[in-house]
């Protein structure tokens, strides 16, 4: 089996860079194609036309927002290797496994925060529910860890 198209699975967080930084080192080793996703949940755009925040807007917004967070990501660390981008609008899980699909990845590369207890019950976990249902390799970079790949 040939690892050449990784999806690198990613929320806007700084804390999401280990798991960014490992997938586009495994994909620069493995001569590998990357997709940096950031799956936009739709709550999120809601907005609050109250306050003067049309859900048009803050989806448009926070599109750009995205975008520019993923193209900083593959400058900061996807040099040599070919990578495209998305930012798409549903639900995170649902996402993910199709555009995994749909792009005929290798690999899914994410992070995951470690939670427990409490938070994890209201939280949930991509992470996890991303292994149940892929129907390729995941790989899981705890968030919390000091290694990094190469």
């Amino acid at each position: 089996m040939r690892t050449d198209k990784i999806l690198i699975v990613t929320d806007d967080g700084p804390s999401s860079a280990k798991a960014i930084q490992y997938g586009f080192n495994l994909a620069r080793d493995l001569g590998a194609k990357v997709l940096l996703l950031c799956v936009i949940e739709p709550a999120m755009t809601i907005g609050d036309p109250d306050a003067g925040l049309f859900p048009d807007d803050v989806l448009i917004n926070l599109i750009a927002k995205t975008k520019d967070f993923l193209s900083r990501m593959k400058i900061k660390y996807g040099t040599a290797v070919e990578t495209e981008i998305m930012a798409p609008v549903g639900d995170i899980q649902t996402t993910i496994i199709n555009t995994a699909v749909d792009w005929n990845a290798s690999l899914i590369i994410a992070g995951t925060h470690g939670r427990t207890g409490l938070s994890r019950l209201f939280n949930g976990s991509v992470a996890e529910s991303i292994i149940n249902h892929s129907p390729v390799p995941v790989c899981v970079i705890p968030i919390k860890s000091s290694v990094v790949g190469s």
